[in-house]
């Protein structure tokens, strides 16, 4: 002889049925499971879906709850350093290439000089980089551009 119980998980949630059989030192007892009751499963048609919980003595319905929304993909961090290839090459797509010498000779002494060293010898280029601070307005690049500027080098 075997009977049937209803299993719970860690909430007190149905999870399925169990198959018990009686306690052999004890006649009329049977042995139940940690975590489960002695009581039908649950009727859950006509729910809409969720889980039934046990109250402690009858069945109590839990809806499923609503899904969180997708997470919308964060903006893009803004790129910040690149290779100076990478900055020259995206000059270059851009049409600004031939402008940068031009737009440093503009540059008063001692910056002029200065930038010209770092045009030349720089392995990178910082988005807060003095030389594109003061490069970016004689070129006639505004934030904007320069963000789309450095994301265009990025790619290259």
């Amino acid at each position: 002889m075997t009977k049937t119980v209803s299993q719970l998980d860690q909430d007190g949630c149905f999870v399925g049925t169990v198959v018990v059989d009686p306690d052999p030192l004890e006649p009329g007892r049977w042995l139940i499971p940690a975590r489960a009751v002695d009581a039908p499963a649950p009727d859950m048609s006509g729910e809409p879906p969720g889980r039934a919980r046990w109250t402690g003595t009858d069945w109590a319905f839990k809806p499923d709850p609503e899904p969180d929304p997708e997470p919308e993909d964060p903006e893009p961090l803004p790129v910040t350093r690149v290779s100076m290839r990478q900055a020259r090459l995206a000059l270059l797509e851009l049409g600004y290439l031939p402008s940068v010498d031009a737009a440093i000779d503009s540059l008063p002494e001692p910056q002029k000089s200065a930038a010209k060293i770092e045009w030349e010898y720089s392995q990178e280029v910082d988005r807060d980089w003095v030389l594109v601070k003061s490069l970016a307005p004689a070129l006639g690049l505004d934030d904007a551009a320069l963000d789309s500027l450095f994301a265009l080098a990025a790619s290259k």
